[in-house]
């Protein structure tokens, strides 16, 4: 039997990690085995208990959530994290997809949707919840989005497009290239071929081509 998904909740409202930890507890294949209210606690909980995951809120007492993430990864102290927050401005996705979050979901949104981010990231893919995915759909990114959006589809190769995809996917080059058979080399020269070609400069800006391309459909 495989063993099930190792989650710690990180946020300073009790109620919160109370109803985060019911909806975990009605899987067999996720556990809660532990919950911080600050970034400091959380540190040194995830150092402790080495989770899969970790579920962490933007507003924290001591510390930014999104500087919690970034320290988290930095110290590899969790293979993944997935921010949840009840800010809706897409600047806060932008910025956690740049410092290589791989879920992102809204407090507003159903609780599936945290089962759905969990066991989405362990699977080496990204995971928008619908309200994320369509903020960052209708917003613009950044200076050539416009342009892309216009063109429509420009003149990729299958492979670039391919490559790209699995990118805004949440993929590693490394695992990108054990997918398709490719050396990671290669990998790399396919993304920046692709992202040159499509002025994307920046990983919420990849994201946002892949969302408004329908290439996030099949995680």
């Amino acid at each position: 039997m495989t063993a099930p998904i190792r989650t710690v909740i990180v946020d300073d409202h009790p109620l919160v990690i109370v109803g985060a930890r019911a909806t975990v507890e009605t899987t067999q294949d996720i556990v809660c085995v532990g919950a911080a209210g600050s970034g400091t606690d959380a540190l040194a909980l995830i150092g402790a208990t080495s989770p899969d995951v970790s579920v962490i809120d933007i507003s924290l007492p001591d510390m930014s959530g999104l500087s919690l993430a970034e320290e988290i990864l930095k110290q590899k102290l969790s293979t993944y994290v997935v921010v949840m927050t009840e800010h809706q401005e897409r600047s806060y996705a932008q910025q956690a997809l740049q410092i290589g979050v791989k879920g992102f979901i809204q407090k507003c949104s159903a609780p599936e949707h945290l089962l759905l981010a969990v066991r989405s990231v362990t699977l080496g893919g990204l995971y928008l919840d619908p309200p994320t995915a369509q903020e960052l759909t209708r917003s613009t990114p950044g200076p050539g989005a416009q342009a892309v959006r216009m063109a429509g589809m420009p003149g990729l190769t299958r492979r670039e497009q391919d490559v790209l995809r699995l990118v805004a996917l949440g993929y590693s080059n490394k695992e990108i290239g054990a997918r398709t058979n490719v050396s990671v080399k290669s990998i790399e020269t396919y993304k920046a071929r692709a992202t040159e070609k499509l002025q994307l400069h920046t990983r919420a800006q990849i994201v946002h081509f892949a969302l408004t391309h329908g290439w996030m459909s099949a995680i």
